[in-house]
């Protein structure tokens, strides 16, 4: 039986730990890439993506720790407190549901159908946790895939013509990725045999070079987030904890891009 023997994780984990982190991204880049393209989106609409992002966090935490899977920290949290973990997931999708009726009905029924393939994404990654591991970054894939359609439900809600506004949610597609394949590999250190660096460089390379065909703004954002990724995972990756939480931390550069141009 696994026993709670590390120490208690500093403070500045536990925002990491708790899935805040990951709302605040969503939150920001779905406000930055509408910005961008001219999407007028109801603030109704961020509360509900991140409310919904944080209960299908939590809950996938809940389960993970459910089923033994404690090699992380924010896994190892869940466990020490699944109730709070429990509780949280139910006000955040209660947060979520109650938000989304005020929009109107274009929102819910595409957020239903994301809905359903998130649903789908937790059966077969806790049905099948174990069969997938054989194929490296399949889950992550999978994340960044739900993550990214959850930002750019406004945009395609909008009507715009999808050639304007799809490249670029496929570049946040791929940041997101990245950023889940490299936390991957810092919390996977010692678990398993060596891992070659390059398809994580080779999709660092795709990503900067992508950012050629996008709108100046977002491709500084893309770059930048992407830059980042790799920055922290040449300096930090011997330090997880502190490369987990800057991971998300380099994904808020829209802000910042949003200042410059």
């Amino acid at each position: 039986m696994h026993q709670f023997r590390s120490a208690a994780p500093p403070w500045w984990l536990v925002p990491n730990l708790l899935a805040l982190d990951a709302p605040i991204v969503a939150a920001v880049w779905q406000r930055f890439l509408a910005a961008r393209f001219g999407v007028v989106v109801p603030a109704a609409a961020t509360v509900a993506l991140a409310a919904t992002v944080w209960c299908i966090y939590l809950t996938d935490r809940w389960l993970d720790a459910r089923r033994g899977a404690l090699d992380a920290d924010r896994h190892r949290a869940a466990a020490r407190w699944p109730v709070t973990f429990a509780c949280g997931a139910l006000f955040a999708g209660s947060l979520a549901a109650v938000t989304a009726i005020q929009l109107p009905s274009e929102y819910p029924l595409y957020g239903l159908v994301i809905g359903l393939g998130v649903a789908v994404y937790l059966a077969l990654i806790h049905a099948v946790a174990e069969g997938l591991q054989s194929f490296r970054g399949a889950k992550e894939l999978l994340v960044a895939i739900g993550f990214a359609a959850g930002v750019a439900l406004p945009l395609s809600i909008d009507g715009q013509p999808i050639a304007g506004w799809l490249p670029g949610v496929l570049a946040f597609a791929g940041v997101c990725w990245l950023n889940c394949r490299l936390i991957d590999r810092w919390e996977s250190t010692g678990q398993s045999g060596p891992r070659s660096v390059w398809p994580d460089c080779l999709l660092g390379g795709v990503l900067l070079a992508s950012c050629a065909g996008l709108p100046a703004s977002v491709g500084v954002a893309v770059a930048g987030s992407s830059l980042g990724l790799l920055t922290i995972h040449l300096a930090c990756r011997h330090r997880p904890r502190a490369a987990r939480v800057l991971a998300d931390v380099v994904l808020l550069f829209p802000l910042a891009s949003w200042c410059l141009l």
